[in-house]
């Protein structure tokens, strides 16, 4: 389907929803996720019981070390909801600050129009990539800061097809 100087408008309101869509595919599904899962949940745990042994030698009650574990393994578990907490509080007030906006996606990047009459326009060079969930369209960029479009806000079914056609021309698909 070519879509070459057409642009698709997507009429949309942030809700809460999206934004734990967005946090769930951040924590689980995101390629970079699978390694802070990776160090938080069993190499943090580790620590501490290596230091014990490292201490202690062959003396070293196998309870203690259970114990350390077990400690190290909260510790890593608060860490990733501290770390989601953290990501999640600036996307709710973002959402509850632009309830409704209106996004174009053409082939030189999007724009989105709030009804405070403000616009930003990000050029597809300013992201790092996309990826889709079962009800959003994911966007990366390069400082790391997470966007999303709702699929819901498309009015027509196929212009999500013409999307996923821009993206796939402009941007480099995540996982």
């Amino acid at each position: 389907m070519d879509t070459t100087g057409r642009a698709v408008e997507l009429y949309c309101a942030a809700e809460r929803r999206d934004v734990r869509e967005v946090l769930r595919w951040r924590a689980f599904g995101a390629p970079f996720s699978r390694v802070r899962l990776l160090i938080r949940l069993l190499l943090v745990p580790l620590v501490a019981p290596v230091i014990i042994v490292a201490q202690h030698g062959r003396q070293t009650y196998p309870a203690g070390l259970a114990l350390a574990a077990g400690a190290g393994v909260l510790c890593g578990a608060l860490g990733l909801l501290y770390d989601r907490w953290r990501a999640a509080r600036p996307m709710y007030a973002w959402a509850a600050a632009h309830p409704e906006y209106r996004c174009v996606v053409t082939e030189a990047g999007m724009r989105s129009h709030r009804p405070d009459g403000t616009a930003v326009a990000y050029r597809w060079g300013q992201y790092r990539g996309w990826t889709e969930t079962p009800n959003l369209f994911l966007f990366v960029f390069y400082d790391g800061e997470l966007g999303w479009l709702p699929k819901r806000a498309a009015s027509d079914p196929a212009d999500i097809g013409r999307i996923r056609a821009v993206f796939g021309r402009n941007l480099t698909r995540i996982g």
